[in-house]
């Protein structure tokens, strides 16, 4: 038998994944609607071809959202079960806390995937736009000249150059997304068919690549957790 000091531990831990997945799902929502947002407007100095390719990327984006969205949503309800019946593991959600972790940015990570370099000006909903392309295509982490990037991270153009959470980044712009190298490259190349037309992209496949930035968490200053 458990003690009730272990039972209060196992509990705690279920309820800061349960916590964890909610706010991943409210950054999903963020990501959609700032992505509309974007593409609206950018549409004013685009030509029709370039309209038509951001509203199918847009499109073809939000359905993958909404996917990953109901996935979310469906695993926060079966914690929760879990987490008032006291059926799930400790050892299984000590597991799946350092996951989302990780998803979230919380943690350094390494592994396989590309370095994406662009040599001249970029606005921010194409970067946005490409990162879209990735995910979509199974990244599992990114940054931006060495700053994290998780869902709901703000690029915005800010002149010639961007801004990623506030910090200023300039070209070259060095995208280091981790993931399936081959299935990256294919939706690497659509968002590079666009860009190389103004600017040079060159896409590197590398066998171990270092993502060491994390996220730095900001409290809730008006969010209270539960329902």
């Amino acid at each position: 038998m458990r003690s009730r000091s272990a039972e209060g531990t196992a509990r705690g831990q279920r309820l800061f994944v349960v916590s964890l997945i909610a706010v991943l799902l409210g950054f999903l929502v963020v990501l959609q609607l700032r992505s509309q947002a974007l593409v609206a407007r950018s549409l004013a100095n685009q030509d029709n071809t370039s309209i038509a390719l951001l509203i199918n990327d847009l499109n073809h984006a939000n359905g993958q959202l909404l996917q990953q969205s109901l996935a979310l949503d469906q695993r926060q309800r079966a914690l929760r079960q879990g987490l008032v019946t006291g059926g799930t593991d400790t050892q299984a959600i000590e597991k799946e806390l350092t996951v989302l972790r990780a998803v979230a940015g919380l943690l350094p990570v390494h592994g396989p995937g590309l370095e994406i370099r662009i040599e001249g000006p970029v606005m921010d909903f194409e970067i946005q736009d490409a990162l879209n392309n990735l995910r979509n295509a199974g990244a599992e982490a990114a940054a931006l000249n060495g700053y994290r990037i998780v869902d709901g991270t703000p690029i915005i153009s800010h002149g010639t150059a961007l801004q990623v959470a506030g910090h200023p980044v300039s070209s070259p712009y060095v995208l280091s997304v981790i993931g399936d190298p081959e299935q990256l490259e294919s939706a690497a190349d659509i968002s590079a068919s666009s860009l190389q037309t103004r600017v040079q992209v060159t896409i590197t496949r590398r066998s171990d690549l270092a993502i060491t930035e994390v996220v730095q968490p900001r409290p809730l200053l008006y969010s209270q957790l539960g329902s």
